[in-house]
């Protein structure tokens, strides 16, 4: 396993390894996506679980890789709304257009 990269501790910089890269934590957060349900490390998928603290890994793939890749959300949770009568329902018009026969458009 390659050694991990030196982060500029100056500018505020420390090593995420769940990302896999440099972060500052004020833009950042060093965890899991709250919504994610399956996490790709770069390499291995794993399923997230709730945990005391947040987002934790649960099962995960183990196959080898001979490159690390940028990790990832695979699978996002679907957005449900939690009062799903307040969503807008489409505009059904009640009255159907009215056809003059002595107009002409009439058939």
């Amino acid at each position: 396993m390659p050694p991990k990269p030196v982060c500029v501790t100056d500018g505020g910089y420390s090593w995420c390894e769940i990302l896999n890269k440099c972060v500052r934590i004020w833009e950042e957060a060093c965890s899991y996506p709250s919504n994610c349900l399956t996490w790709n490390d770069g390499c291995n998928m794993c399923s997230l679980e709730t945990g005391e603290e947040g987002m934790v890994l649960g099962a995960c793939t183990e196959m080898y890789c001979f490159q690390q890749g940028m990790p990832y959300c695979q699978v996002y949770a679907p957005e449900v709304g939690i009062e799903p009568w307040l969503t807008p329902k489409p505009v059904i018009d009640p009255m159907p257009p009215v056809v003059n026969p002595f107009i002409g458009d009439g058939h």
